[in-house]
């Protein structure tokens, strides 16, 4: 060994014990970020999860104990689960009787490896939700509709006694159209465009809201503005879109000290007016006349001239269930970074990044004066706003926003409600002077899933990439994951599961994706009449869908037609990734007999052991014609990705027939697959994408991985000056399954290749801010494909997910779940002079940061507590010397140009690797 090498060694071990101190401390062992979460779609009990660590590190749990009680001081015990032997944190089930309404406080401690037990966590206050109808009393109300006049507003005026003796007040709300809710003039949460959507002939959501005792007055009103939303849009794609008219049903409720509880609920004595909201379309805008805001709406003593009296809804939806996922709500917001003027009195604001929400106006008008808004993602030649890209083609109406003054002195402030659009650009018309920047202000708008990931590294391209494909995401998750957020807003199943990772790395989408499956095993229920695609997008029929078997697109009336095998691989691949991301067994295990029949429906469409029917590898380079791979080859590999994973699934649950059953069928499938797509002479399944495919999958040999990733290779240098030609099928694969298979260098030089045919070639010669539906990697474009693909398109960005786990090299284990092990294995670590990511887990923060020098690279780890990390280092053939903390590591096996270090418990590490 090197002299100065073990000296290096040694002052790091030194470092890192005044950093990060001696043995731990258990009796330093806390429990927080305590949550108690349900999944009312179906019948769960309260669901708890916490974090809990130790302030010097490495703390394990081997045990914990719940209680849960009626009251914060600890009376009232409803359930002591005593002492259990488990180091389990996440969905742990909550025991005992609960009653709908009904608040609880929940406490946990927990027991590290001497057998210590923390303090207890703080309280956690929760609500259980209601049972519909049995819990309500409320009925649904509407009003004398008629579709060309304003939305309504309604009002219900109630007295308040013993206002200083109320324990807790709640509001129950659902209007499947959108609403917003008012106490006293005051907006009742921070939700838009809630609730999320469903399909409203089967069930919809209510929001519960906690409300400051102290906002009861003596005298309240309460109020609610309706819109159309989902549920009364008729006017895009046909007229039969629409549920019905715009309805609503609430009840208010407070409870005094004694226990006794008071309800405001919706009935027809309830009073409404039309509202100063004149239109109002989810895809075409929302119009506003602040002349015909209703003055005396909160005034409790208003004599009732001119209010009428609300009217029972004779159709609503026949289910209510409590809003689980994450509300849609304002994420942020953005300035214009110029302002251009059109000489025609037309001004157009750019925001400078193409997002989904719409704009805030603050303006002096004068009285009746009519501001129109038009909003697209770009501008064409004249520098005009050119709203093609936004589907006009398709939707028949450009995206506009409209406000009429009132023409007070003060500045009037304005935002849409109940609609959004996607866009950088905002065109201003009726201005009766040139406008200040701070005239518009864009507002982001999106499901406030919490955001726990972040990475960086030293190659712009890359960041630039990440960012790109985060921006696309943030724009299309709107209670559902849609496919943009303007032409369709549709959640096309394809779509999704190509980047579902890169979105679950960057945000919690648990719940998120939770609820969606929902809406897919919702719009899949009945047996009708569909669309069906045969041997690709033109080949059409219909055809008599199966119960059970989902559609296109869900949920919606729009559904697009029976899934074909490469759309609706993601009822098969989501609840597995919410299971491998999240540990959520829950879902994976009640979905298990909806993924069983969409695997059985798929094998009875087999053909000589393939599948032949799909849409094949979407979007790539240049649109749907250029598609090189076949689409058997496509639906065939997912329909072996299936049965892979419910053989996993089958042995997790212990099925032991049907794992038996799938362990079979997919050696077949596999054999079935190489006979008639391997080329063994020329090492390729003949496309890019069929060879990430099939390495990704599992589908090729060992020995002929390598061979294949090369044949890769040079079907890119050979046809495509040496760049990708994958839709998005292909593109999410194509880095990772490189560079596993000795190409990292090849993978580099993709993400960092500039000019034409390359990625930067998108924001280089296009300004592109998001991901296009058809990724302009050169200017190859013809007016079809350039001028009406959408502009915002998340379904390009699955590539993300690697920039987490082969860059970073942070990765769930199979075996160990949601996190609980990480296999650290980074890829370009010859390549980039530095990387950086976290990943916040349900256990705690996952960090990997390294920097590369001439002839060393360190690299720091951070492993939760109660977690254990799998540490591979780059090794690639070479003799290097590797200290973990100082001190001396010893490879255990090499493959693929690593070596495994060993398994690490929680703590931070600092790793050398010197060549």
């Amino acid at each position: 060994m090197n002299f100065y090498r073990l000296k290096a060694g040694i002052s790091l071990f030194v470092l890192y014990f005044l950093l990060f101190g001696s043995a731990c401390d258990y009796a330093d062992t806390r429990v927080h970020q305590l949550t108690v979460d349900f999944i009312t779609n179906i019948d769960s009990p309260p669901l708890l999860f916490w974090k809990a660590d130790n302030a010097q590190g490495e703390f394990k749990q081997t045990a914990y104990q719940i209680v849960i009680s009626k009251s914060e001081n600890g009376d009232g015990k409803v359930w002591d689960s005593g002492k259990i032997t488990s180091s389990q944190q996440m969905q742990i089930k909550a025991e005992g009787e609960f009653k709908p309404g009904e608040q609880y406080f929940a406490k946990v401690r927990v027991w590290d490896g001497s057998d210590e037990p923390s303090d207890w966590s703080e309280m956690q206050r929760f609500f259980i939700p209601l049972n519909y109808p049995q819990d309500w009393q409320s009925e649904w109300i509407t009003y004398d509709y008629d579709p060309d006049s304003a939305l309504p507003v309604f009002r219900k005026a109630f007295l308040t006694e013993n206002i200083n003796d109320i324990d807790f007040v709640r509001l129950y709300i659902s209007a499947p159209g959108y609403y917003e809710a008012y106490l006293n003039g005051d907006k009742i949460g921070k939700n838009v465009l809630d609730p999320g959507q469903t399909n409203y002939e089967d069930y919809t959501y209510y929001t519960s809201y906690d409300i400051d005792p102290n906002d009861l007055k003596k005298k309240n009103v309460l109020g609610v503005m309706l819109g159309n939303g989902w549920y009364n849009q008729n006017m895009v794609w046909n007229e039969n879109m629409a549920y019905g008219q715009p309805v609503f049903t609430c009840q208010l409720v407070y409870r005094l000290k004694n226990g006794k509880q008071k309800y405001i609920v919706s009935d027809e004595s309830w009073k409404w007016k039309a509202g100063p909201l004149i239109f109002s379309n989810i895809y075409a805008g929302d119009y506003y006349d602040a002349n015909r805001e209703v003055e005396d709406w909160f005034n409790y003593d208003v004599s009732g001239t001119g209010w009428k009296l609300a009217s029972p809804a004779d159709k609503h939806p026949d289910e209510l269930y409590e809003q689980f996922a994450e509300p849609i709500q304002v994420t942020d917001t953005l300035r214009a970074i110029k302002v251009i003027d059109n000489k025609d009195g037309k001004y157009i604001f750019d925001f400078g990044q193409n997002f989904a929400g719409w704009t805030r106006i603050r303006v002096n008008g004068t009285k009746g004066q009519e501001i129109t808004i038009r909003y697209a993602e770009e501008l064409d030649d004249n520098m005009e706003i050119d709203p093609s890209t936004t589907g006009v083609f398709a939707t028949k109406v450009v995206q506009t926003s409209k406000y009429t003054c009132k023409g007070d002195d003060e500045p009037e402030i304005w935002e849409p409600k109940f609609a959004y659009h996607g866009f950088r650009y905002a065109e201003v018309d009726g201005l009766n002077k040139k406008p200040e920047p701070d005239l518009l202000t864009g507002v982001v708008v999106h499901s406030s899933l919490p955001s726990i990931g972040k990475f960086q590294c030293s190659e712009p391209n890359i960041n630039k990439l990440h960012e790109l494909s985060k921006w696309t995401m943030r724009s299309n998750i709107h209670s559902i994951p849609t496919d943009c957020p303007h032409r369709e807003k549709c959640g096309w199943l394809g779509d999704v599961h190509p980047y579902a990772k890169a979105l679950m790395y960057n945000y919690n989408a648990q719940r998120f994706f939770s609820k969606w499956m929902f809406d897919i095993r919702s719009s899949a229920r009945n047996k009708k009449k569909e669309l069906y695609f045969g041997r690709g997008f033109h080949d059409r029929s219909i055809v008599t869908k199966p119960k059970g078997i989902p559609t296109m697109i869900a949920p919606g009336k729009r559904t697009s037609g029976v899934a074909t095998p490469d759309w609706g691989t993601v009822m098969i691949q989501l609840p597995w990734e919410l299971y491998l991301y999240y540990g959520d067994s829950i879902i994976l295990k009640n979905f298990y007999p909806d993924m069983k029949k969409w695997v059985e429906y798929i094998e009875s469409k087999k053909e000589n052991g393939l599948i032949p029917h799909g849409l094949g590898d979407w979007c790539p380079p240049g649109g749907n014609d250029n598609i090189d791979t076949p689409v058997y080859l496509s639906s065939t590999a997912f329909h072996i990705l299936d049965v892979k994973i419910m053989k996993h699934a089958s042995a997790l649950f212990g099925y032991t027939e049907d794992n038996q059953y799938y362990s079979e069928l997919l050696d077949q499938l596999i054999h079935d697959f190489n006979s008639r797509f391997l080329d063994t002479a020329n090492y390729t399944y003949g496309s890019q994408t069929g060879n990430v495919l099939a390495l990704d999958i599992g589908i090729t040999p060992e020995k002929l991985k390598h061979k294949i990733a090369e044949a890769t290779v040079r079907n890119m240098e050979e046809k495509y000056d040496g760049f990708i030609n994958t839709g998005i099928f292909g593109l999410s694969r194509i880095f990772k399954v490189l560079a596993e298979n000795g190409f990292e260098e090849e993978v580099y030089r993709l993400l960092t290749k500039t000019g034409k045919n390359s990625f930067a070639f998108m924001w280089e010669k296009y300004d592109a801010t998001t991901l296009w539906e058809v990724l302009p990697l050169n200017d190859n474009y013809d007016s079809e494909v350039y001028n009406q693909r959408s502009h915002n398109h998340p379904m390009q960005g699955g590539y993300g997910a690697w920039f987490y786990s082969g860059i970073a090299g942070i990765n769930p284990d199979t075996e160990n779940p949601g996190f609980k092990n990480i296999i650290f294995k980074p890829y370009l670590t010859q390549y980039l002079d530095s990387a950086k990511a976290s990943y916040n887990s349900g256990f705690g923060r996952i960090k990997s940061e390294r920097v590369r020098s001439e002839n060393k690279l360190t690299w720091k780890i951070e492993i939760p507590e109660n977690t254990t990390g799998q540490i591979y280092v780059p090794v690639y053939g070479k003799e290097v010397d590797i200290y973990v903390n100082g001190k001396e590591a010893a490879v255990k096996n090499k493959h693929n140009g690593f070596g495994l270090i060993g398994n690490y418990k929680s703590g931070e590490y600092l790793i050398e690797v010197i060549d």
